[in-house]
């Protein structure tokens, strides 16, 4: 059972212990770090034993990540989940973005679909927007909980009902998932989509050039990238395509200047 006595679960990596390890070594210090993060969420995911998540209070960017990795999750009904990377110039790179294409074309199948992208769209707007759920129910509705997960009313008996979901669990013979061996992205063009919406917002005034690319990388992982709609990836791929964006954005002044404003001020910087 991943949990923390004190809320919050977790807000994300610690941007101020990253700092020196880019002031001494680049962006090439950084890759191998958000390399392990995401193996140590693939190791979470695929383990042996099941993982639950036993959430309360905030569970924000890294920590929500952690949370879609784990076998099974029992939350707060006071918990406020979401991916709100761009608040610091950065897109999410620990698989939020992954889970997220996997759970969108798994969505498309139970409906019969084989068009992803009506899918893949909330996704994209939760991370995009920063969107976090203000409830544990409201997490439900946006796809950070599964409807396996159980919602606890009382706090006080979260960790007892976590040990106990974890238990039952080891007890009925868990196996971990499969690993997928390909699964379909919405591809170029809907990555092209998103763009098309974006641009408008971007003359119109609603948001900066900044926040169009943010938002594009992150259509750009979503949509598995410069290929063909339908096509088949693995988690590997949208992993890559994950630590490539984010790398191209920690060295981006418009992204430093973020970061450097929420260390400063804890505010967001609006450029």
């Amino acid at each position: 059972v991943i949990w923390s006595p004190d809320e919050p679960f977790s807000v994300g990596a610690d941007l101020q212990a990253m700092l020196p390890v880019f002031m001494s070594g680049g962006v090439k210090a950084i890759g191998p770090e958000v390399a392990r993060f995401q193996q140590a969420m693939m190791r979470l995911k695929y383990s042996q034993v099941p993982v639950v998540a036993a959430v309360s209070g905030m569970a924000l960017g890294g920590g929500c990540e952690t949370l879609l990795h784990c076998a099974r999750r029992v939350a707060s009904l006071e918990s406020y989940i979401g991916l709100v990377e761009v608040g610091v110039g950065l897109i999410p790179a620990g698989g939020g973005l992954k889970e997220g294409a996997l759970r969108a074309a798994a969505a498309a199948q139970a409906a019969g679909q084989s068009d992803v992208f009506p899918f893949v769209k909330n996704w994209f707007m939760n991370a995009a927007m920063a969107n976090v759920a203000k409830s544990a129910h409201e997490a439900r509705a946006m796809g950070y909980l599964l409807a396996s997960d159980l919602v606890v009313f009382n706090g006080h008996e979260l960790l007892w009902t976590a040990i106990g979901e974890a238990f039952a669990m080891g007890a009925t013979g868990y196996r971990p998932p499969l690993k997928p061996k390909g699964f379909p992205v919405a591809g170029r063009s809907g990555v092209a989509t998103i763009k098309g919406q974006l641009v408008n917002m971007r003359d119109g005034g609603f948001v900066s050039a900044h926040d169009m690319q943010l938002a594009t990388f992150i259509a750009e992982v979503l949509c598995g990238g410069d290929v063909e709609a339908g096509s088949l990836v693995d988690e590997q791929w949208l992993l890559d395509l994950e630590r490539k964006y984010f790398l191209q954005l920690v060295a981006h002044p418009k992204s430093q200047e973020r970061m450097m404003g929420m260390l400063q001020t804890g505010k967001p910087v609006r450029n």
